[in-house]
This record gives structure tokens, C-alpha cells and sequence, in this order.
């Protein structure tokens, strides 16, 4: 009876300590994800129409495409630094109507009306991708600290390109007050934004990253920053982008890949327990099998 108060103990120990905090790194490897960046506002009376039918296609869509809501800097609480430069690097400024959709850095003529035409644009913008390279990314998280290595190793192209860092708060609530279009949410907000090539380098806010490039038989960014203050990880998303440097009325992306921290968390806590229990069980069983070896003896 004792031996098997003993066993319990171990395994209440094992199960109490849950996963432990402190330095933690994931590799992805991605690319061909479609970049939807949409041009929108708190005020635009489309843009919540629109919504009842995009939220839906990009849900059903996964990983086919990355959705970033660039919000307008002009009487809207989740306009920023990084949307105003993003929409600006687009070609399209606070004057210009909303909503517009990008696909891979391409401008609709004409926004989509119905989920069907957006469905009809994402298959277009990956017709255009005439060829396909890999992107590896290692994210690393020690503390608050968070370091980006993004390669690829044969790029469909070198020179006139930049690697782009970005981090989306997954849903931005919107006070009745402000939501004057009746929308109390946006999805996939860009709140930073960091690109580097080997001319330059754009961050937004400023100084909140520091970022550099090597062209060598491939393409390696370094990215590292401390957690933007007020943004929660577990409702962020990471996005890295290799894209032409200077916008054209072409497409621009030439690989894309998202990493939603929450999923990764979730997935970490889950592969956990089996082994925190399985080894609770062996240090339990090695105990009770001592302890009974010990009361024999005796």
C-alpha cells in the first residue's frame, strides 16, 4: 500500500509540472503560400460587407494564402507605421479608395464583389507562379528575445530582392465607438514590419528590429528583436516574404510562408504530456520496485 502511495505521487508530480518555460526553436519550411494584402478601414462600409464572404475564402483556403489587413492612417485606431509604409511600398496611398486587394503584390483592377472573383484571383496569382523556390525558416524564442534565420537556397532570382519580415496580431478588436462600419474586429492586423536587401533596409516601427542579408549561393536574412510591447505571441502570426525590392505593376512575391505562434504552442504543450507522464511512470516504477525489493530484504 505504501509502495503504491509512492507511485502516485509521481505521477500527480510528473502531470503538475506542465511544460517548462524558457528557450525554444522551430524550423518551417514553406514558400508557396499567396500574399492577400487588403487595404482597409474601421470606416469603410465595403470592407464590412466584404467581410462576411473573405473571412470564409481565406479560412478554406489555408495555407494556399496569407491574408495581411493594412489599415488606413487616417481616423482609424489600427492604422500604424508598418500599414502606412506597406500600403505606400504597394503604390497605394490614404487617398486611394478601399478596399483594395493585393495578390502577391499585384493590384486587382477591380475589387473582388463576391467570394467567387477573390477564389478566381488567388487561382490566377498562383498560375503566375512560373517557378517554385523553398523557404526555410528557423525561429528561435529565448525569453522575449526571438531570433529569424530565412534561407533559400536556389532563389528564382538574387538581385533586386529583399526578404520581409512581418508579425499579425491574429484578431485587433475595434471599440463600437471607432467601428463606425460595424465591425468589432480585423483580422490579421500588420503591427511590424522589417525588410533588408543588400542596399538597405526598412523598419517600421523604427528601430524595433535589427535585420542583415548575405548573398552567397543562396539568400540568409537575420532577423532579431525583443516582443513588441502589448502585442500578445499567442495570438500573432510570423510571415516571411522574398520579394522583388521595387513594386512593379507585376507580381512581386516569389516565396511566402506563415507561422502562427498559438498553433505551435498548442502543438508543443500536447507533445509534452505523453512524455512527462511516460516518465513519471518509469521514475514511479523504479521506486516501487526498489522500495519492494527493500521491504523483502528486511
Amino acid at each position: 500500500m505504501r509502495g503504491l502511495s509512492i507511485v502516485v505521487f509521481f505521477l500527480i508530480l510528473s502531470v503538475s509540472i506542465g511544460p517548462i518555460a524558457g528557450e525554444s526553436a522551430n524550423e518551417i519550411r514553406g514558400g508557396g503560400s499567396v500574399m492577400f494584402e487588403q487595404a482597409t478601414a474601421v470606416w469603410c462600409d465595403v470592407c464590412a460587407e466584404h467581410e462576411t464572404w473573405i473571412s470564409p475564402m481565406v479560412e478554406s483556403n489555408g495555407e494556399r494564402l496569407i491574408r495581411v489587413n493594412l489599415h488606413s492612417s487616417i481616423n482609424d485606431p489600427l492604422g500604424n507605421e508598418a500599414s502606412k509604409y506597406r500600403r505606400t511600398w504597394l503604390g497605394h496611398s490614404d487617398s486611394d479608395s478601399t478596399p483594395a486587394y493585393h495578390f502577391d503584390g499585384s493590384k486587382e483592377v477591380t475589387p473582388s464583389s463576391s467570394r467567387g472573383e477573390l477564389q478566381r484571383s488567388l487561382l490566377d496569382a498562383e498560375g503566375d507562379r512560373l517557378s517554385h523556390e523553398n523557404l526555410d525558416v528557423s525561429i528561435e524564442f529565448d525569453s522575449s528575445s526571438v531570433t529569424i534565420v530565412a534561407r533559400v537556397d536556389e532563389p528564382i532570382r538574387k538581385d533586386g530582392t529583399q526578404m520581409t519580415l512581418m508579425i499579425l496580431e491574429t484578431i485587433a478588436s475595434v471599440s463600437p465607438e471607432d467601428a463606425t462600419n460595424g465591425i468589432l474586429e480585423s483580422h490579421s492586423v500588420l503591427q511590424n514590419i522589417a525588410t533588408i536587401s543588400l542596399n538597405e533596409s526598412s523598419i517600421f516601427p523604427s528601430e524595433w528590429a535589427s535585420a542583415s542579408i548575405e548573398h552567397a549561393e543562396g539568400i540568409t536574412a537575420n532577423f532579431s528583436f525583443q516582443w513588441p510591447n502589448g502585442l500578445d505571441a499567442n495570438s500573432s502570426t510570423i510571415v516571411i516574404i522574398h520579394e522583388e525590392q521595387i513594386p512593379s505593376n507585376g507580381r512581386t512575391t516569389l516565396s511566402a510562408l506563415s507561422w502562427p505562434i498559438q498553433s505551435y504552442e498548442d502543438e508543443k504543450t500536447q507533445s509534452f504530456w505523453p512524455s512527462t507522464i511516460g516518465i513519471g511512470i518509469l521514475i514511479a516504477s523504479i521506486v516501487y520496485y526498489s522500495r519492494s525489493k527493500l521491504d523483502n530484504e528486511q
